[in-house]
């Protein structure tokens, strides 16, 4: 029996993380109405955008003057109820007009009477709402909605400025969002387009064609009396001088927010409600409240003890954990990017001011001066000082393993406030955590990033920012910074990302996994910013006894995710959940729920149904989903990479690789895809294509999880000695990958080199020790070397972990016919065909024991079934022929004879085919 060989490949690829937020933009223009007039250009193909002439003959034809007798300025079209149209502008613009003489200039230069509505409450906003009549048909924005906005958005704002009769337009991007409370007046967009007088009421258009609010504020101006929060806060010197850089407008949901229920209904805007739910779901990912009891409420208390809320500016928040003190002085480690948000271009933090919330409630200021942080690594610590006395984190220190209990804690920020919130899940160890994310390192071994992230203990190919860490508990904006904590309450990693995708008009929609820094990361950095942690233990946690296993298993399986009727948005979001807490039914129907509703995007959802479905087992009906998503959007990397996996798990390899090419044609630079290519190439045997597809793989992203699969490549071309040398490879970049050991144990196997064999394979069941496969490998050496008695042991370690090993059973079963212990051996042989019937070898052994009981008919019966299922099985033939010469049959047993050798030939196994050969000559 041959030993086994395991490739690292992972299903579950998803999109792309971001630091605390969601920011992939990636999404569909909205439909543009047929009133609409544009040129036909192509849309971006890597960003599904207009192109810029588009988006200025939307804004041009939106976007009309609003007329006094002397005066003028911008507005906006918003709706049409017949031939009523609705139009937005600035209440500053309309306050210097007489009323009897408001008119609407439109586009076609046609003028009409305007009239200013009455009871339109819109409160303090620097917000009018006009009508008009006509009979002529003009575009409307192509979609409007109560939307979030993201810094760096690009847009295209115009209007018609005092001192030009024409329209003009000014291209930028969002750089700043003041909300909750907003500016007075209601302004909460900061934007870097050169917006001029007279452009005030005109259009903010996004590169999708969404309009995201109105112009109503220039750069610079004389006065700073524009810049106070509707609160009546004052802003910082340093916020007003950020602040007078920026073109400020107010963003539409502003509008939708203030204007009457009946003139929405009316016009056909979308209704409050809807605008109140987004505005609460926009702020948070709805993380469900756990009750916990015994072992684990203690847990929570200990966690919640250690944790820190990092308030910003009284305007968001992240998390913390404390890990030192001395003497009233504590130390907080967070994540980078909670304590410096990034100014757009450059390397400065904005000006922030930063609070510690501890658990019992008090407020304390991080000490000035006192954040520490690297490029590249998204870790800082800050600290405050305090007279009481506060718990501080244990930090554990050791490579996770896959499918091991964890836990995050922090203060989600959901709606205007940020409960405490621990949320249980397993983490993925690091290199099955690095094919469960789209995120990946471009950096290469000769970048100055990568030689920056080695030598803060990082190795070649670590994701960016240090996160390769992967978990499966629900997370959301606010824990960032938070603790992932071990079953024994000790810190293991940093939190800072959620995986999901940006949808323009309903926001951020989770759906994936979580993503942290290892806090291995953190304590090669600590030594540089002279912090010493309290305490630091590198062993694994106390393994679970059946009865607290139970007990967490209960609390993730049986976590309040609520079932009401919601939106498709929420759908999704609850879908996610129940995928994550392993309740793939509820998860499936969730999904189904959103698809049900026929949201814009419906490929999301398909997608995470797919994903449920993979998860149960259910292999055709998750190809289907899947198939349906990449129908709905054709870019959809994920969807597609997920394709070509599950069409090779169904044995559709030539589509598994349509699949994997279409998606590396959208995303060529992402490595986990050639790592796939590879996989389908070297199923398809195509080796040296598939050794191309993970060189590919290597120069992306030079992880040990690729030389390992290339390792493999080496090893099917039965090229030992550059299979060696990839195997060395993997294991000098990731010493716990116990696959590379079990792996180069197969090649020193094949080589006959018994003790290093063992050695390998020894030290892989030392870094997982419930890795059937390396018992199973370990067995088959211990076989070859004739100690009989702990290759049984190793096979029956092998079925313990999996009792639905069918090879190990097999390979059971030829150490008891090796013993002639031919009940134990027919006992296991048919154990394996029971778990899969399509087994040639299966049959094929237990024929040899029926043979060695001299019960022809039996053998016989084995071996023509071992034929059938494989042709070219050529041992198969070779036992049946000696059946037939011990029956006295020569010419059957001569015409097996003769299969066998020509088979083993075209095999280049000479040694049996020589064998057979002299089986021949002795008839």
């Amino acid at each position: 029996m041959k030993p086994h060989l395991a490739i690292i490949t992972c299903i579950f690829l998803l999109p792309l993380p971001v630091l605390g937020e969601i920011t992939h933009s990636k999404t569909s223009k909205p439909p543009i109405p047929d009133k609409c007039q544009l040129e036909q250009e192509d849309q971006d193909p890597e960003t599904g955008t207009y192109s810029e002439t588009q988006l200025q003959q939307l804004v041009s034809q939106i976007t009309v003057k609003v007329r006094g007798e002397r005066d003028a300025a911008s507005g906006t079209i918003l709706a049409q109820a017949g031939n009523s149209y609705l139009v937005v502008t600035n209440s500053h613009v309309v306050r210097r007009i007489n009323p009897k003489n408001l008119n609407i200039q439109t586009p076609d230069g046609k003028t009409h009477p305007a009239k200013l509505l009455p009871d339109t409450n819109l409160g303090q906003l620097d917000l009018a709402i006009l009508e008009f009549n006509s009979n002529q048909q003009y575009c409307l924005p192509p979609q409007i909605t109560n939307f979030d906005i993201d810094i760096d958005t690009p847009v295209m704002a115009g209007g018609y400025p005092s001192a030009e009769n024409n329209i003009v337009f000014r291209p930028g991007r969002v750089k700043k969002i003041v909300s909750q409370p907003s500016l007075k007046d209601g302004y909460e967009i900061g934007y870097d387009s050169d917006i001029e007088q007279g452009m005030s009421g005109g259009a903010i258009l996004s590169a999708y064609g969404y309009l995201l609010g109105i112009n109503g504020m220039s750069q610079y101006p004389i006065l700073n009396l524009g810049y106070v929060r509707a609160d009546g806060q004052e802003p910082t010197a340093a916020e007003i001088e950020e602040w007078r850089g920026y073109s400020w407008g107010i963003p539409v949901s502003g509008v939708l927010d203030a204007v009457k229920p009946e003139i929405l209904t009316a016009y056909g805007l979308p209704q409050r409600q809807r605008q109140q739910q987004t505005q609460t779901q926009r702020t948070g990912y709805d993380v469900p409240e756990i009750p916990l009891t015994g072992w684990l409420k203690e847990l929570e208390e200990k966690a919640k003890q250690i944790t820190v809320k990092i308030d910003i500016s009284g305007e968001n928040n992240g998390s913390g954990v404390i890990i030192a003190k001395e003497g009233n002085i504590y130390t907080v480690l967070t994540a980078a990017h909670v304590v410096c948000e990034k100014i757009q271009g450059g390397g400065e933090c904005r000006p922030h001011t930063y609070t510690i919330v501890t658990a019992d409630g008090q407020k304390y200021p991080v000490e000035t001066g006192s954040i520490q942080s690297n490029e590249g690594v998204d870790l800082a610590v800050v600290k405050f000082r305090s007279n009481q006395t506060y718990a501080v984190a244990t930090l554990a220190k050791y490579p996770t393993e896959d499918n091991q209990y964890m836990l995050t804690a922090g203060y989600p920020r959901l709606g205007t406030t940020s409960p405490w919130r621990l949320t249980l899940g397993r983490t993925w160890s690091r290199e099955t955590g690095l094919f469960r994310t789209t995120l990946s390192s471009s950096r290469t071994n000769n970048d100055q990033g990568a030689q920056l992230l080695q030598a803060v203990g990082q190795p070649a190919g670590a994701l960016d920012g240090g996160y390769e860490l992967v978990y499966s508990s629900i997370t959301s904006v606010g824990m960032s910074g938070g603790p992932v904590l071990d079953t024994q309450g000790r810190v293991i990693g940093i939190h800072g990302l959620a995986e999901g995708e940006r949808n323009i008009v309903w926001g951020d929609i989770q759906i994936g996994n979580s993503l942290g820094i290892p806090i291995s990361t953190f304590l090669a950095l600590a030594p540089g910013w002279n912090t010493t942690p309290q305490r630091v233990e590198d062993t694994r946690p106390r393994e679970l006894t059946g009865g607290d296993e139970l007990s967490i298993e209960a609390a993730i399986l049986f976590t309040p995710v609520p079932q009401e009727n919601a939106d498709p948005r929420s759908w999704i979001e609850r879908g996610n959940q129940l995928w994550r807490l392993g309740r793939y039914g509820e998860a499936v129907q969730a999904f189904e729920e959103a698809i049900a509703q026929k949201p814009a995007f419906i490929d999301l959802a398909y997608y995470g149904q797919g994903l449920a479905l993979w998860s149960d087992g259910q292999f055709q009906e998750a190809a289907a989903a899947w198939e349906l998503a990449v129908k709905a959007r054709r870019d959809f990397v994920p969807a597609w990479y997920h394709l070509s996996a599950v069409y090779g798990r169904l044995q559709q390899l030539d589509r598994a690789l349509d699949a994997i090419n279409q998606a590396i044609k959208l995303e060529p630079g992402n490595p986990n895809l050639y790592n796939q290519k590879s996989v389908v190439l070297s199923d398809l045997k195509k080796y040296a294509e598939a050794e191309l597809a993970i060189n590919q793989a290597i120069k992306l992203s030079p992880r040990a999880a690729f030389y390992t699969n290339r390792g493999l490549v080496y090893a099917d071309l039965q090229k030992w000695v550059l299979a060696l040398a990839d195997y060395n490879q993997a294991i000098g970049i990731n010493p716990n990958l116990a696959l590379a050991y079990t792996n180069r144990g197969v090649v020193y196997y094949n080589q006959q080199k018994w003790d290093l064999a063992l050695a390998d394979s020894n030290k892989a069941i030392a870094i997982n020790p419930n890795d059937a496969l390396a018992y199973y490998n370990r067995g088959l050496v211990y076989r070859n070397l004739q100690k009989w008695d702990l290759a049984v042991a190793d096979y029956n370690k092998a079925i313990a972990i999996n009792p639905n090993y069918a090879d190990a059973y097999i390979n059971r079963g030829v150490v008891y016919a090796d013993l002639q212990k031919w009940d134990l051996a027919v006992a296991d042989y048919n154990k394996a065909i029971a778990i899969n019937p399509n087994d040639a070898l299966a049959y094929n052994n237990r024929g040899n024991v029926y043979g060695n009981q001299q019960k022809w008919d039996l053998a016989v019966a084995d071996y023509n079934q071992a034929i059938g299922i494989n042709p070219n099985l050529a041992e198969a033939y070779g036992n049946r022929g000696l059946v037939y010469r011990n029956l006295g049959d020569i010419k059957k047993a001569r015409e097996n004879f003769q299969r066998a050798a020509q088979l083993f030939l075209t095999q280049g196994r000479t040694a049996d085919y020589v064998l057979v050969i002299a089986l021949l000559n002795s008839l």
